[in-house]
């Protein structure tokens, strides 16, 4: 299924994951009692990721329309589906951080170092045009409370630090206990596509269309490592070099998965369409429970 990682390089055999800059999850996994860098727990494990950086403050264009259809947040299709699943997905992180940060200012306690919610890309399901424009750097969600005096406490405090942190992850974790459990099964059910003859042989077009660019990264793992060195160096043009080389380069691939998921898509509705009948009914309710008792607004990037 797809997995949650801060932009990692693929391994051998298998597709990367959920992608955006270095760092943005490391610290907020801490918020969610996850560990820096891995799924959750009912995902599988995610490649290994490159060392942290922190997301960029570039402006990146959001909406905060609804779509017509909410199940596209939950079970995405395509390279655009997924900037409403990323923003479903941090919109319960921004709700969670607005918990954390009400319950320690109630006890007078800084905010524990963590980075701000930020929009996570899937690479599985990849956005090219978004990548195209933006490259591979996330983006913080509007809202987000300014981290900047955030810091360890001692004493006492890290026990009130500890405690909130746990109040903030049973938000994040009430959000995600609407719809989860279908979303999982429909990752489970995408992951196949991994291994598809079609998808593979569409796949073997990128080493060469990467050499026509004069960039050497026969397959993706050596392209994400050079990914990976751009960014490290703070090199943002030759990083947004690579993003367009990799939107033109994965886009034969993309063409071909997107129609095959899509009628996978079809099928594993039509399969489950009780829990998707609950979805509609329950996750627009539980979004705007969420806005109003913490304060946020649900927002997605846009182009």
């Amino acid at each position: 299924m797809s997995r949650r990682t801060p932009f990692p390089r693929p391994t051998a055999g298998r597709h990367s994951t959920r992608l955006v800059a270095a760092g943005v999850l490391t610290c907020l996994t801490g918020l969610t009692g996850l560990t820096a860098c891995s799924a959750p727990p009912e995902q599988t494990a995610a490649a290994p990721a490159p060392p942290p950086r922190p997301a960029a403050t570039a402006a990146v264009a959001v909406t905060s329309a609804m779509p017509a259809d909410v199940v596209d947040m939950v079970l995405p299709t395509t390279g655009e589906q997924t900037r409403l699943t990323q923003g479903l997905d941090a919109f319960g992180r921004l709700a969670a951080d607005k918990a954390l940060r009400t319950c320690l200012a109630e006890h007078r306690t800084p905010a524990p170092p963590h980075e701000p919610p930020a929009f996570v890309r899937f690479s599985d399901i990849p956005d090219l045009p978004f990548i195209d424009r933006n490259g591979f750097n996330g983006v913080i969600v509007p809202g987000a409370a300014d981290s900047t005096g955030d810091r360890p406490a001692e004493g006492a405090g890290r026990g009130v630090q500890d405690r909130c942190t746990k109040t903030a992850a049973s938000v994040e974790q009430s959000l995600r206990s609407v719809y989860v459990a279908v979303q999982s099964s429909w990752f489970q059910e995408e992951s196949s596509l991994r291994t598809h003859p079609r998808a593979l042989a569409a796949l073997k077009g990128f080493g060469p269309c990467m050499a026509d660019r004069k960039i050497a990264a026969p397959d993706e793992n050596a392209f994400f490592a050079l990914v990976d060195q751009r960014m490290q160096a703070g090199d943002t043009t030759g990083e947004h070099v690579l993003a367009r080389a990799y939107s033109a380069c994965m886009k034969p691939a993309e063409d071909v998965r997107s129609e095959l998921r899509k009628a996978l898509g079809t099928r594993f509705r039509a399969d489950h369409r009780q829990e998707i009948d609950a979805l509609n009914t329950a996750l627009p309710a539980k979004i705007r429970e969420f806005e109003r008792r913490y304060d946020v607004r649900i927002s997605f990037p846009a182009l």
